[in-house]
């Protein structure tokens, strides 16, 4: 089963298999996991061991996500539509507004085509991502098909955390928690998808085995970059050197988005060093105190505060270490 690829969490994998099995799995499937554990993947997983059984090439397309999109345009509520896909049992949905919030336009759409186009044999999946980040109106949209979906389709729901799910939408799904593997895990499982064992084993202890995450960073040239940069950047807060942090961070004073996800790799490494990790380059209080002083950037960014005054701010800090 595709399930298996899934590394760890064998609680989830052991009773989705049996519900599959039996034929007996819930037409509503919610699976909650901080970003880069592999929700999404977990979902594209069961989705193709539910249309799939017997695996196949409609099976690993799905899996790499080759499926129907549910697509639409800000403030246009009638803009939606189903772009196809290589998979045409499964249509995924993810947020396009302002920061990927989802659009009621995209939400319709989707209900449209599932109500509206025949179902093959196999039966339909609907892949829904971070539903945390459906507003009222969108997911009075989905509750519509969700209440009473038309026979033969799967709903497969992903989250950050539970608790920023609305209650309308948790309490019509079965929830499972994705949870991280360890780093050994973690490494073992990015090397055999071809990333350098030295960086599996390093990323992996800086992300606590956050798969997705690992191979986010790995496998794109640019997030590589950017996991060296926040290295050199908890470098020179081990050393307490404000000019090196802010020669670092020079050149993302108009880069909000930037220095965001700069910041947010930077609180990874420092959460490492409160692990002790001999990869984190700060430790012990100076690393609990450097996590505080990124989370407060971090939030005064997405408090629209100017980011060179943000990071100005933040690399003085860095003296008091």
């Amino acid at each position: 089963m595709m399930l298996d690829r899934m590394e760890g969490n064998a609680e989830l994998k052991s009773s989705v298999q049996l519900m599959l099995a039996a034929r007996r799995l819930t037409h509503s499937v919610l699976l909650v996991g901080e970003e880069g554990l592999g929700a999404g993947f977990a979902a594209r997983c069961i989705a193709a061991d539910y249309l799939y059984p017997a695996g196949g090439a409609p099976a690993e397309a799905l899996l790499r996500g080759e499926c129907c999109r549910a697509v639409g345009k800000p403030g246009d509520r009638d803009s939606g539509h189903v772009e196809t896909g290589i998979v045409r049992e499964a249509i995924s949905v993810a947020g396009m507004g302002a920061g990927g919030k989802y659009l009621v336009s995209q939400v319709k759409a989707m209900r449209s085509e599932i109500f509206n186009t025949s179902l093959s044999a196999e039966g339909r999946a609907v892949l829904l991502y971070h539903v945390e980040k459906m507003n009222e109106e969108s997911a009075n949209a989905l509750l519509k098909v969700m209440e009473e979906p038309p026979e033969g389709v799967l709903f497969l729901l992903t989250a950050d955390s539970l608790a920023g799910v609305l209650p309308t939408i948790r309490s019509r799904c079965v929830s499972f928690a994705v949870a991280p593997v360890s780093p050994e895990q973690c490494a073992r499982y990015c090397a055999a998808q071809g990333v350098d064992k030295k960086t599996a084993a390093l990323y992996s202890e800086l992300f606590d085995g956050h798969i997705g995450t690992v191979l986010a960073a790995a496998q794109d040239e640019a997030r590589t970059a950017q996991v060296e940069k926040a290295l050199q950047l908890a470098k020179a807060a081990a050393d307490r050197d404000s000019y090196a942090a802010a020669c670092l961070l020079a050149a993302y004073e108009k880069d909000k988005a930037g220095a965001a996800a700069l910041l947010t790799d930077f609180r990874a490494v420092a959460a490492a060093g409160l692990r002790q990790s001999p990869h984190a380059p700060v430790q012990g209080i100076a690393a609990q105190r450097a996590l505080r002083l990124a989370e407060a950037a971090i939030q005064r960014l997405g408090a629209q505060v100017n980011p060179k005054i943000v990071l100005s701010v933040f690399a003085a800090k860095f003296r008091a270490l």
